[in-house]
């Protein structure tokens, strides 16, 4: 039997596809690389804005179209649409065979049993720890909760992941176990990292999965994705100095800079709190690199408004900000054009702002040539006849590459390199050998 499978989203949305996969690797499922050969499809699905129900009717064309008629291919979708849009998809694509709720994987494995499966395959031990790999790098993704509760206005999580649920301490550590044989880097993902466990524990549980996961041997970085700037606590500064596989990259998004404008979005922290905070882990923690989001053209958002995101990024020092436009998710219906929505405006002042932090990106890029820093190698380059991987500031898809040159065939994963270069988000680099670093 074979597969072919579209995982559209975030990395959260990557764990659940993977634990699919492993149900379908359980049952023997091999993958092919279109629809056309495929016994069947599987769609894990995003729907958190209109622009991920845009990209869905895209690919589900694109599967339809690709199917061989000759072949009774079945087509399932699952994932976030489930809970955001489903009525709408259902009347557009009824030639789906089924919709699967999210994160319903028995009801998947009942389906396949039934469906796609020869008859009268017994069931079998299925272990959701076991999650097939999709991707190809060096880092594996840990989600350490899901859902939230923070009930940000612009934001539709809350209705389509439910409130936060925390795994267990004991099941990540096994389950990170399980994974390191694919990576060195453990990448933990939630939609609010510094909320771990308060519904399991009845206390922020981050520092406690922190020390549990550090002792796991197959790492050697690890790294923290989405640390809420409401909920993040100053003394947990000396977690970075007291574990060194913990890296200095603090994912703070922080969507505005304006009071009044943080206040509309529910947000907690103004301007001054949200500086203090960054200002404290940079002097607890001089290394550190920062990584934000921002939202411009909030509703009624002034140029005051807009002039005050100036000032915050011209006093911290914020290496990676990715900026996105508003989009009225609660405003009208979950597809389709919200009347008088001026779409185009936002979309000018998205690209003067992302503009904008690309270009200061690019000039603090600079900072790193010279300096000697450690790279976790990924892959070879045929055509730029390279070695390739991330540097520690690096996260996994989102913050670049960079290239290695002067490095043996037999080098380990973890290399120390100077950068020599940097290009975008492109770094060049020379492998600094035993006789450099001796001399």
């Amino acid at each position: 039997m074979t597969y072919y499978i579209e995982s559209l989203g975030c990395a959260k949305n990557l764990v659940d596809t993977e634990r699919f996969l492993g149900i379908l690797q359980t049952y023997g499922f091999l993958e092919v690389d279109s629809p056309e050969g495929a016994d069947l499809v599987l769609v894990n699905t995003c729907s958190f804005l209109a622009a991920s129900f845009a990209e869905l009717e895209l690919v589900l064309d694109d599967v339809f179209e690709g199917l061989n008629p000759r072949k009774k291919t079945k087509v399932v979708v699952t994932g976030c649409v489930m809970n955001r849009g489903l009525e709408l998809f259902q009347e557009i694509f009824p030639r789906v065979n089924k919709w699967i709720p999210l994160k319903d994987f028995d009801a998947f494995e009942k389906y396949i049993l039934r469906y796609v499966l020869p008859k009268g395959m017994k069931a079998r031990p299925v272990n959701l720890m076991h999650r097939a790999q999709l991707e190809d790098g060096q880092h594996v993704y840990l989600r350490i909760a899901d859902g939230c509760e923070n009930n940000c206005t612009y934001c539709m999580i809350p209705s389509i992941r439910g409130k936060l649920i925390s795994e267990p301490i004991e099941k990540l550590v096994e389950e990170a176990t399980l994974l390191s044989p694919r990576g060195r880097e453990l990448v933990l993902i939630a939609q609010d990292s510094c909320l771990y466990g308060t519904d399991l524990y009845g206390e922020k549980a981050l520092p406690k999965l922190i020390e549990a996961l550090h002792a796991i041997p197959g790492y050697d970085w690890i790294r923290i994705m989405y640390l809420h700037p409401d909920h993040f606590e100053l003394q947990w500064t000396e977690l970075w100095k007291k574990y060194p596989k913990l890296l200095p990259y603090f994912e703070i998004p922080i969507q505005h800079a304006s009071d009044r404008i943080l206040q509309l979005m529910n947000r907690k922290k103004g301007y001054n709190e949200l500086k203090a905070l960054f200002d404290h882990i940079r002097k607890e923690i001089p290394a550190a690199v920062f990584r934000s989001t921002l939202m411009v053209a909030y509703p009624t958002e002034t140029q005051q408004d807009l002039d005050l995101i100036d000032k915050f990024l011209q006093e911290v020092d914020i290496l990676y900000a990715g900026v996105f436009g508003y989009s009225p998710e609660k405003e009208g219906p979950a597809y389709g054009e919200r009347e008088g929505f001026d779409w185009d405006a936002v979309e000018k002042l998205e690209t003067e702002y992302s503009m904008k932090t690309e270009s200061a990106r690019e000039e603090k890029m600079q900072r790193f040539v010279g300096t000697v820093q450690q790279v976790l190698l990924e892959g070879y380059d045929e055509d730029m006849k390279s070695y390739y991987g991330r540097l520690w500031f690096q996260a996994p898809e989102i913050d670049g590459i960079a290239y290695v040159d002067g490095l043996p065939p037999d080098s380990p994963i973890l290399v120390d390199v100077e950068v020599v270069d940097v290009l975008a988000d492109e770094l060049s680099c020379i492998a600094i050998t035993a006789e450099k670093t001796e001399g």
